[in-house]
């Protein structure tokens, strides 16, 4: 984002999303969407049909888009944390699982896999 200044370059379609946003944070609403994406089952049942067939990197967008919707969605987590395993991405696998931890309130599965990375 850029340097704004109160009153200056108002944008509102960014406000707007940014509004979306917040009042989901808040489990009012959820962010407006559209098409056959609108909802999480369905995002999570397409993300686990791409990481079946081997389309990682483009189940990771979806499993990321789940947890803008829904940030403390302990299955989206845990398959992106998986996904960066199979791909051997250790720092990306520690990343998720710190969010994971914050996020979630059942965290302690998302503790224990962390500290047996740190461990190797």
């Amino acid at each position: 984002m850029s340097e704004r200044k109160v009153g200056e370059n108002f944008d509102s379609d960014e406000a707007n999303s940014i509004f979306d946003k917040l009042k989901n944070v808040e489990g009012k609403i959820k962010p407006k969407r559209e098409g056959k994406f609108d909802n999480i089952t369905y995002l999570m049942q397409e993300a686990k049909s791409l990481e079946n067939s081997g389309k990682l990197d483009e189940a990771v967008k979806l499993y990321k888009e789940v947890l803008l919707i829904l940030p403390d969605s302990s299955k989206a987590y845990e398959a992106l944390a998986n996904i960066y395993r199979k791909q051997g991405d250790i720092d990306s696998e520690k990343d998720i699982l710190k969010k994971a931890i914050s996020n979630c309130s059942k965290n302690d599965d998302f503790k224990n896999r962390l500290d047996e990375i740190n461990q190797n």
